[in-house]
């Protein structure tokens, strides 16, 4: 069962470094720095949704993504920090703020924890923030807590018109290696854009005197979207007439070699086909893009 959201922490944030124009490479960001003491990260996207009404009823209805806005509780915001999200100096230790500071893009992630023990990991890729609200009062018998909140806009990035990512640790095509390298960059981790491959298969094309009992094995250059390893995107069936083959599929786990075991023998002195589907994903979502096919006869 998906868990629920039950807290907040790994709080960071990047300065944008060049957000180039579509089709001219990814955009570039400095050091993953963290912002310690989250409490609180609400975004709120506006969006808007208008319908046409034609021939006396509803006709078609269209809806657009604006501005998000991300606003953060924390314990405390430092002062290297506030200079670093406003544009501000620190001069000897002191922090100046002046009415021309221009505020960085800056992209913020955090990690979110599920009643089910799981995480969801968060990038929001493009914003600015504004000066944080500071509420202080006196000290009573009592002890309140005075936490700053500091409020951001964010918009989509130039380069790929990506405005957040997420991925849930209970996902299927979740791997550890996700989690492991999220905050390493805004790009979760991953600036793939690298479709896979198909390092080897076995049979190998144009093989004869393969055993009936064989089964087929595609060893992949990298590894693969578990919600794209399905029975139809991975093929096999005789040449001759299109009949295919009953069989399991399993992925190592690794998830870069998948295995076709048919159910029963193949046919002797037979041809067969075997396929993948150009809509087999690796872990990134880069499609294969071209349909792997090998053939082989059997003994």
């Amino acid at each position: 069962m998906p868990g629920v959201k039950i807290g907040l922490n790994n709080l960071v944030y990047a300065k944008l470094i060049s957000d180039p124009e579509p089709g001219q490479g990814n955009a570039v960001y400095d050091t993953v720095k963290p912002i310690r003491g989250a409490i609180q990260a609400n975004i709120n996207p506006n969006s808007s949704t208008e319908t046409l009404f034609a021939d006396n009823g509803p006709f078609d209805t269209a809806s657009t993504t604006g501005q998000i806005t991300l606003e953060l509780n924390v314990a405390d915001i430092p002062l290297e920090v506030q200079a670093d999200l406003l544009g501000a100096t620190i001069a000897g230790g002191v922090l100046i703020n002046k009415a021309e500071d221009i505020p960085p893009w800056v992209a913020v992630g955090f990690k979110s924890l599920k009643s089910n023990g799981k995480y969801r990991y968060v990038w929001l890729a493009k914003g600015k923030f504004s000066i944080p609200e500071d509420n202080n009062e006196s000290k009573t018998d009592s002890i309140s807590f005075q936490t700053p909140t500091i409020q951001g806009s964010f918009v989509k990035r130039d380069c790929d018109d990506e405005w957040r990512r997420m991925i849930d640790e209970d996902h299927i095509d979740y791997i550890p290696a996700m989690g492991a390298n999220w905050f390493n960059n805004p790009y979760g981790g991953s600036a793939d854009t690298t479709p896979p491959s198909v390092s080897s298969v076995v049979p190998a094309d144009g093989a004869t005197g393969v055993s009936v009992s064989a089964s087929v094995v595609w060893t992949f250059s990298e590894a693969l979207a578990l919600s794209t390893v399905t029975k139809g995107n991975f093929l096999v069936f005789k040449t001759s007439d299109g009949t295919p083959v009953n069989g399991a599929l399993t992925i190592n786990s690794a998830r870069t070699v998948v295995t076709f075991t048919p159910t029963s023998n193949l046919s002797a002195s037979t041809d067969y086909t075997a396929v993948v589907s150009p809509d087999v994903k690796d872990v990134a979502g880069n499609e294969l893009g071209t349909a792997y096919i090998t053939s082989f006869t059997t003994v």
